[in-house]
């Protein structure tokens, strides 16, 4: 469950970059079959009436955890996360152009909330959501773009950084469970998630060669961040819920299910 509560976080952090291309990718990790769970690692029981709160009490104690990372089921460091390199392209009236990123770090993950969890299991099938929050995210990195930012156009290089506050996620996985080897694994069909941010505040250095108006320029994106992210979202998700279904049933497909929801 781990693996989806990290993949949902990757949707916020692409949204608010605004990104909308091909150019994305997930962070390598590779996925050994896992053969036993450590012991401390929290387990459900399927015919528990209770098995959503189990569950949820389980997501939460693993999180903070995932700040160093859970090597035994291939979960990789948490906080800071490292992103990597990535390149966007946006259409969206007020915002047009190209971006590339690098170096992108994200900080605070492993402060994260699992609010609610509604999970159900019938005739093989798992239906899921996942409500949870993280109070604060700073992201920071390197970048270069070419673009038009409303009728401004600019070709700016530097670094930059973003510190949401209130960051709340909603997933609601779907899938299908199989055997494989003598146990019962978990692949997802589908999973739609729903990012949201409280506030925002965005900084970056070399838009423009004259500091004033960069700061300008800071003020517009600041003062205008609720729509330029609506206006990119649609298309942010569509271009990462498949990448992040795909890394997610990878996870899934190395770790046996009826280890982590044991049968009655």
């Amino acid at each position: 469950m781990g693996r989806i509560f990290c993949a949902v976080v990757l949707i916020s952090i692409s949204g608010l970059s605004l990104a909308a291309d091909i150019g994305a990718e997930l962070p390598p990790v590779e996925f050994k079959p896992v053969r036993e769970l450590p012991n401390d690692i929290p387990t459900c029981r399927e015919g528990d009436i209770n098995i959503s709160e189990c569950i949820k009490q389980g997501l939460q104690q693993i999180t903070p955890r995932m700040k160093y990372g859970i090597s035994e089921l291939n979960i990789p460091p948490l906080d800071p996360f490292e992103m990597g390199k990535s390149s966007y392209s946006y259409n969206s009236g007020l915002l047009q152009g190209r971006i590339s990123m690098k170096n992108v770090v994200v900080h605070g993950l492993s402060e994260g909330i699992v609010d609610k969890v509604d999970f159900r299991l019938k005739n093989g099938r798992v239906r899921m959501e996942i409500l949870s929050h993280v109070p604060q995210m700073f992201v920071e990195g390197l970048y270069k773009a070419d673009i038009k930012l409303n009728d401004l156009k600019l070709n700016p290089k530097g670094s930059f950084n973003i510190t949401m506050t209130d960051v709340t996620m909603r997933a609601r996985p779907i899938g299908e469970l199989y055997e494989r080897d003598g146990h019962t694994y978990l692949r997802l069909t589908k999973l739609e998630t729903e990012p949201k941010v409280g506030d925002l505040k965005f900084y970056a250095n070399g838009l423009v060669p004259d500091p004033v108006l960069n700061d300008v320029i800071l003020d517009f994106v600041n003062q205008y961040w609720r729509q330029l992210y609506q206006a990119m979202l649609p298309e942010t998700l569509a271009t990462w819920q498949p990448l992040i279904l795909k890394s997610t049933n990878d996870f899934f497909a190395a770790l046996p299910f009826d280890m982590l929801v044991t049968k009655n």
